[in-house]
């Protein structure tokens, strides 16, 4: 999806009002509550028993996920061998410094799409995907994250994927918005609905800071439920599970990766082309 693109990512995130600096009040704030839930992660029956765990997260930015993850499951007594993997080159480098500095270790990166973490050409034990990012996956793109996950991860692998209820919450609580302003303490950004994909049931919105208005961020997303989600995992792996975090928040596990599916044999349809990459 263009929209995913390195450069256009960057920008977004430059304006939209999102926990992208760990190292700032609200990025501390926010590393404290990722670690609360990966305790509550840690706890799943699938994860009781390890002595080691090699990790990838997926779509991980300045890696808040990963690294609270890992730094939970050390406390354990877990040995984390931690990959991130974002597209924007500039956010891995922050993660990896960051990272090794809480970590008291080395954090390895990678710029990949999370479509192609197969061609890692590494197995994983836990692949984690966290930061409520499937909004930027199309129904099409998000089964082929999947089969390129589920080629990643180990026989017995997990992935985890923290996500909310779109449908619910933003659809039947709120009430679909055509304008939008969303703020914290350093940023008032503001959307405007520019358009609807019918083939890709993707929602197109401008955005843009106010007091910046030469800066204009066109992003497409697709408002995921929850249901549809634990569907798509059930599809790609043996064991599914819905583990409850706070307000809506959930993490949707899957286990046992099926692999009839593999990325290789996920060509897009032909009436996709000009839609999606």
């Amino acid at each position: 999806m263009e929209g995913r693109s390195e450069e256009r990512l960057d920008r977004f995130y430059s304006i939209f009002p999102w926990h992208d600096d760990p190292e700032s009040e609200r990025g501390k704030r926010y590393f404290e509550a990722s670690v609360d839930t990966m305790e509550k992660l840690a706890q799943h029956p699938w994860l009781q028993g390890k002595k080691a765990l090699k990790v990838l997260e997926v779509c991980g930015g300045t890696g808040f996920g990963g690294v609270a993850l890992a730094k939970v499951l050390g406390q354990r007594g877990i040995a984390v061998d931690l990959t991130i993997t974002d597209l924007r080159a500039e956010a891995l480098e922050k993660a990896r410094r960051w990272g090794t500095g809480i970590l008291g270790r080395g954090v390895k990166t990678a710029v990949l799409d999370a479509r192609e973490v197969h061609k890692l050409k590494q197995k994983y034990d836990l692949v984690l995907m966290y930061g409520l990012s499937t909004p930027h996956f199309d129904p099409w793109e998000f089964a082929r994250l999947l089969a390129s996950v589920g080629e990643a991860l180990e026989d017995e692998g997990i992935f985890a994927v923290e996500e909310s209820d779109r449908r619910y919450r933003i659809f039947l609580m709120i009430g679909y918005k055509w304008a939008l302003a969303e703020a914290t303490e350093e940023k008032f950004t503001v959307s405007f609905h520019a358009g609807y994909d019918f083939h890709r049931g993707t929602v197109r919105r401008i955005y843009t800071e106010l007091g910046k208005p030469e800066e204009l961020v066109e992003m497409e997303t697709y408002m995921w439920g929850l249901a549809e989600v634990g569907a798509f995992l059930w599809l790609f792996f043996e064991e599914v599970d819905f583990l409850r975090l706070r307000n809506e928040r959930y993490f949707i596990l899957g286990r046992k990766p099926r692999r009839s599916l593999g990325p290789a044999s996920l060509e897009l349809p032909a009436f996709l082309h000009g839609h999606a990459p």
